[in-house]
């Protein structure tokens, strides 16, 4: 049976479900079968240009597989604890060279329906230098608006993005990404 997997934030959950909606427990997702009309759910389906976009050197990083990794570290100016993220991807490819397991840090652009799906995380988002220009895309404390570099999440063993996959039980929330995920930045591998 074919599936339309649909982006939802957790509090769209009642409205899309009244509609129809079923859940995907497995991939902890809600999609539509072929017999119910997409069209009531327009807001919540990637949109048509998101399954075209084949602009290599705008995302050269694609994954069918991607997740939002979260988990909690302490700001590094004002030690609050706090929430941060990061891409992981079970497969996916660079520059049309597959890769298995890694992590994207330093993300400087992302498609559409990625910037959609993370809504739901508005610490993450893109930085601007002192002139005002757009720069890379990371996450900010939401007390005192730190950067949290992504070099001390991604770059040493001890990082909390290093090896998602040997992580310690409960330490890192996977988030499955629906569809298909465009992005360019730097890919960190696990061991």
């Amino acid at each position: 049976m074919d599936r339309i997997y649909l982006f939802v934030p957790p509090e769209e959950k009642a409205e899309v479900e009244s509609l129809g909606a079923h859940w995907d427990t497995a991939k902890k997702c809600w999609y539509l079968t072929p017999t119910e009309s997409p069209a009531k759910f327009s807001r919540w389906l990637p949109s048509s240009d998101d399954d075209d976009n084949d602009d290599e050197g705008e995302f050269p990083l694609v994954s069918d597989e991607a997740f939002v990794a979260a988990t909690t570290i302490p700001c590094h100016r004002c030690g609050t604890h706090i929430e941060v993220i990061c891409i992981h991807c079970i497969t996916g490819t660079s520059s049309d060279e597959p890769l298995t397991l890694f992590t994207v840090s330093d993300i400087y652009a992302m498609d559409d329906a990625l910037t959609r799906q993370l809504k739901p995380w508005p610490t993450f988002r893109r930085m601007r230098s002192h002139d005002g220009t757009p720069g890379n895309f990371a996450n900010h404390c939401p007390h005192c608006d730190a950067i949290q570099d992504d070099l001390d999440l991604h770059t040493e063993p001890d990082s909390p993005f290093f090896d998602i996959p040997d992580s310690s039980p409960d330490s890192i929330q996977l988030t499955p990404l629906v569809g298909t995920v465009r992005l360019a930045g730097d890919e960190h591998f696990t061991i």
